[in-house]
């Protein structure tokens, strides 16, 4: 069950990506007793003054279990060094990693998928037992109102981590006056839910793609 009780979710994933991640950090045993991970999501949208959409900033809120095991592993690794100075290590090899799956970031304008640039002003912080990784992604600056909406969504390709927006949040508008955000609910086909549900933890789904069937749909329109 998922963590808000919206959905029905399997209690195992394939590591594929997240263990691209994990394995900066050395702890591929704790992946393997924990394999469900899951990332609460804040999003801010920066607008131009003109009414362009500029910039998406994205806040990722590791589960708080999850963020121990990580943490626990990163003082181990890095005995002696400042909390602050490895997070800063750490928070870029990262974003490296994810730099090879668009930072699990899909884009898209009147339905055709664009191009996602190198991420900035990246950060990986220990607040509030958890750990938060944000980054800013910047966008093709064009006004989504009718003929050219924007869509995006958020999720790990490989069905191992579970990503939804914070619910205690709402997606930010900076500078978007006369703009409106929609999230949806994915709606998977409950037979694709079954078969996620039969994948081992350590088996890559042969589905291309597979999360995306899983994840929110966010929608962006903006009057004239």
């Amino acid at each position: 069950m998922s963590r808000r009780g919206t959905r029905n979710r399997p209690q195992t994933r394939n590591p594929g990506r997240w263990l691209a991640l994990a394995a900066l950090l050395a702890v591929a045993g704790a992946v393997q007793a924990h394999p469900h991970a899951w990332i609460d999501l804040r999003v801010s949208l920066t607008f131009e003054p003109g009414g362009d959409l500029h910039a998406m900033r994205q806040e990722w809120m590791l589960d708080p279990s999850y963020s121990h095991l990580l943490l626990q592993d990163l003082e181990a690794s890095y005995p002696g060094l400042a909390l602050t100075a490895a997070l800063d290590k750490i928070g870029a090899r990262m974003l490296a990693a994810l730099r090879d799956y668009d930072y699990f970031t899909e884009v898209r304008r009147s339905g055709d998928r664009q191009t996602i640039p190198d991420a900035r002003e990246g950060r990986l912080e220990w607040r509030q037992r958890r750990l938060h990784l944000s980054f800013e992604l910047p966008l093709e600056q064009t006004r989504p109102d009718a003929d050219a909406p924007l869509e995006y969504r958020v999720y790990d390709p490989s069905y191992w981590i579970e990503v939804l927006h914070d619910a205690e949040d709402v997606i930010h508008l900076d500078r978007g006056q006369g703009c409106t955000t929609q999230i949806e609910s994915p709606r998977p086909d409950p037979r694709l839910v079954a078969y996620a549900a039969t994948l081992d933890r350590n088996q890559r789904a042969p589905l291309e793609d597979l999360g995306r069937a899983f994840a929110e749909r966010v929608l962006i329109h903006c009057d004239p």
